[in-house]
């Protein structure tokens, strides 16, 4: 079907929060609770159903992009009190050094003229033409 926006993120996460509230209701279904749940789920499905094959595609792509602009938002305030509470590096207190704070790259400087520079971990012996200096050195990485 080549008229229909198709299934995205917004879709994808929907589909997730219905299956979980269906599998709430089921084992809720005696209670008022329960039957909301799954009347809750049964909405978020024909809204799945609606926005896939919808033929508005800009209609479901200003969606998606303020879902995604809220879901960033909620998603960077829980990793930064995941950081806040678990991380007691340098690198989320804010001080240390360059190396403490980017751990996947190797710091170092120009013998010559001081200039410093940065290579990714695990390169090996790697040959470094300075840029200010025009110095050749090697340097194991």
């Amino acid at each position: 079907m080549n008229n229909g926006y198709g299934f995205d993120r917004l879709s994808r996460d929907a589909l997730i929060a219905s299956t979980i509230l269906s599998c709430v209701g089921v084992i809720l279904w005696r209670s008022v609770l329960g039957m909301v749940f799954c009347a809750v789920a049964t909405l978020l499905m024909a809204l799945i159903l609606v926005r896939t094959l919808s033929p508005n595609i800009e209609r479901r792509q200003d969606e998606l992009i303020g879902y995604e602009s809220f879901a960033g938002a909620v998603s960077g305030f829980f990793i930064g009190i995941y950081n806040k509470l678990f991380k007691k590096n340098a690198a989320y207190t804010g001080g240390g050094t360059k190396q403490a704070k980017d751990p996947s790259y190797k710091y170092f400087k120009c013998p010559k003229c001081g200039r410093e520079y940065r290579a990714p971990k695990g390169k090996g012996k790697i040959r470094v033409t300075c840029r200010e200096c025009g110095e050749q050195f090697e340097k194991k990485i």
